[in-house]
Parts: C-alpha cells; structure tokens; sequence
C-alpha cells in the first residue's frame, strides 16, 4: 500500500537506472519495463508474476529526467531516468492475466514493433532524401575539366546507389507504416526494416561523402553533410 493522489491505494514501489533513454528528457509519461515480485501476493496468487510495465507520469514524486546526452551532435532528444522507491499504483500497471502471469512481455513486443517500425525507418528515409537532393545538386554544379563531376563514371556509380537505397527505404517506411496502420504488430518486420535502414543509411551517407570530397569534411555553415554522417553512425549503437 501506499499513497497516491492523497488516497492510500494498493501498488509497487519501483527502483531504476536507466542510461539511454529516447526522449527521456522531455517526456511527460515514462513507459518501464520491470520484473515484478510479489511475495505477499497482493496483486495475484503468483509470487514472481515476471516481466511487466507500467506507464509512469514524470511528475511522480521520486522520477527524476531532465538530463540530456548529446551523441554525435544529433539533436535528437535522449537521455538518462532514474526513479527511487517510486510508489506506482496498481491502475497504472498493465498486467492482470487469469492465469497470474503477467503481459507485459506480449505489450513490451508489440509496444516496440511500432515505436521501430516508425521512428528510425521514417528519420533515416527523411534524412536520407535530403542528402540525395543536396548531393545529387552538388555533383552537377560542381565541376572539374570543364564538366560537371555527376556526368563522370566515378561519381555517377555511388550516385545511383544512393538513389536506390533511398528508394529502397522509402518503400520499406511506407510498407511498415501501411502495416501498422491496418493494426498489425509487425515485429519482425520492423526489425528487418530497422536493419536494412539502418545499413543502407549508412552506405548512403558514406558515397555521400566520397562525393562531395573536401566539401563534406569542412565543417561549418555551408557544410549539409558532415552532421548526418557523425549522426549516421548512431542508430547502429
């Protein structure tokens, strides 16, 4: 039992730690996953009911967020959680089965096939469309021997993976997301489109550069690629 709202209800007191946490630092809402243990068997018959989640307001005394990291100079929002003897009450706990086990696990699955299936398919597709504009524009007004670098062999080859792999990942965003829309829990599916956008991404963004030349590693304003290939290395770790 504990205090919530001014009432004594029943719930948990929970304890975490966690390091990299996607937008952590703005959220108002916290989604845990914890292993839950019940040795009074309050809330079932079951003294270990197993991995569950609940859905926790930041503003609950004993979370703490607000801290940021700052991978690669990604703008990203991420970062840390911590939460000490925080008293969660029952209603926020999705985990009641018949059998006593909890469902956590199910919705955790299911919870992270669509949060994959959109956010890092729709960033990279976004992200990599604006690099295939700008090197695309780059190779046909820059020019050496009197012609424009695009219309050479060596260019025009990592020109043309750039535009099939960005292509390619379109396609995948728009097949995921048609699927998440008509209610599917596709979890495969999200994680082969995460890998696949993710490597493709990444080749991109390394032709981009092979391009572009001393263009794309001077830093500085007029520089459109040298911060998505620092960031590019990220969704990997």
């Amino acid at each position: 039992m504990g205090e919530w709202q001014g009432k004594q209800v029943l719930g948990m007191r929970l304890t975490w730690n966690k390091r990299y946490i996607t937008l952590a630092p703005i959220a108002t809402v916290l989604g845990l996953a914890f292993k839950l243990h019940d040795p009074s068997r309050l809330l079932s018959d079951n003294e270990s009911p197993g991995i569950t989640c609940a859905l926790i307001p930041t503003n609950t005394p004993g979370v703490e967020i607000g801290n940021r990291h700052f991978p690669l100079n990604v703008p990203f929002q991420n970062g840390p959680t911590r939460g000490n003897d925080v008293f969660v009450p029952d209603r926020l706990h999705h985990w009641r089965a018949k059998n006593g086990r909890v469902k956590g696990w199910r919705m955790l699955v299911e919870c992270l096939s669509v949060g994959r299936g959109i956010t890092l398919p729709s960033n990279s597709t976004g992200s990599l469309k604006s690099v295939a504009l700008a090197t695309g524009a780059y190779a046909h007004i820059r020019r050496q021997f009197k012609i424009s670098i695009g219309k050479m062999e060596g260019i025009e080859e990592p020109l043309a993976r750039i535009a099939g792999n960005t292509y390619v990942m379109d396609a995948a965003a728009s097949l995921i997301t048609y699927a998440l829309m008509q209610g599917e829990k596709p979890a495969v599916l999200s994680a082969i489109v995460k890998y696949h956008c993710t490597h493709r991404g990444q080749q991109a963004i390394i032709d981009a550069m092979d391009i572009t030349g001393g263009k794309g590693i001077m830093l500085g304003e007029a520089n459109f690629l040298a911060r998505a290939y620092q960031g590019a290395q990220s969704p990997s770790r």
